[in-house]
């Protein structure tokens, strides 16, 4: 056989299981069902349309927002999960209202200098606080963040009494005789707007990929209650609490990532071609880190482990 028949005969050899895998290209193949939307290059290249273009201007935040957005969320997911529990759980579960609430506390003291350092003047946010506007999530997040600091506040040092740790001074035993949950009750509604209104905030932008859907919202608060109680089901296992209690704790992390995995592929799937750029392989998109590091290792390897 000549040199040209066996490179002939060479291609039509099977492939191997990695060549086809490799040849799927898995993530693109994710990207065209979780999107409904299949690229068509020649024509996009020929007309191209606004959803081509990623970003029509890139956003000015910094590393400070990325993390503000983190501790944030982590801050009212704990507050919020520590509040029903105040107000619902047995004595038996009230280990989880104290952790939760020195969580939350512990989380929120980031958020405040975060928010300062990227306005880059701190009166900025002292301006930000001299009128109300009602449809600028901006303008509510700043009075969200304002508010839940006090219930925050409020809520932890009341525990902090109750468990002797600010002394037996006339203060401390004022605190302790307080109803801790009638009071956090007001907070729990300022811990579910700060834990949602980021992501409201990025659908008021004129970026397709967070403009297209309503959902943002919904997935960063279950994303603040499902990550909070992961964290407060750690610390929680490290001190040895009741197993009944982690059991509690375990349930309620599946039905939040439940909700949060739901929710990303509605907003996926809402968003159609405009989430090309989160999800998609092509030049300046990021399907690979999408794909491996938040549904993988974000919510996938979560769902493994408990399985």
């Amino acid at each position: 056989m000549n040199r040209e028949g066996f490179l002939m005969a060479k291609t039509r050899l099977p492939q191997t299981l990695g060549e086809r895998i490799s040849s799927l290209n898995l993530a693109e193949q994710l990207a065209t069902i979780t999107t409904g939307y299949t690229p068509d290059p020649p024509k996009e290249l020929q007309e191209p349309t606004y959803y081509d273009y990623p970003v029509l201007q890139e956003p000015l935040w910094h590393w400070e927002i990325y993390w503000y957005f983190f501790f944030g969320g982590l801050a009212a997911g704990c507050y919020i999960i520590a509040t029903i529990a105040s107000l619902f759980a047995s004595p038996e579960d009230r280990v989880i209202t104290r952790t939760g609430y020195y969580l939350s506390l512990l989380a929120f003291l980031p958020c405040p200098p975060l928010l300062i350092k990227d306005l880059g003047k701190p009166e900025r946010f002292l301006h930000m606080l001299r009128i109300v506007k009602v449809r600028s999530p901006m303008s509510m997040g700043t009075w969200a963040v304002v508010i839940f600091s006090l219930f925050c506040g409020l809520s932890t040092a009341i525990q902090a009494a109750r468990d002797g740790i600010l002394g037996r001074w006339f203060v401390p035993k004022l605190l302790a005789v307080l109803p801790q949950g009638l009071l956090a009750l007001p907070g729990i509604f300022a811990g579910f707007f700060l834990g949602s209104y980021t992501g409201v905030l990025l659908a008021a932008t004129s970026i397709p990929v967070w403009s297209r859907s309503r959902l943002l919202g919904a997935i960063f608060l279950s994303s603040a209650v499902s990550t909070s109680t992961a964290l407060i089901t750690l610390v929680l296992h490290i001190f040895r609490a009741p197993a009944s209690v982690l059991h509690k704790l375990d349930r309620l992390e599946w039905a939040a990532l439940l909700l949060e995995m739901t929710g990303l592929l509605a907003f996926l799937r809402g968003s159609g071609r405009a989430a090309r750029p989160l999800v998609g392989t092509g030049p300046k998109e990021q399907g690979a880190q999408f794909w491996g590091l938040v549904l993988g290792s974000g919510l996938a390897l979560p769902w493994l482990v408990k399985t």
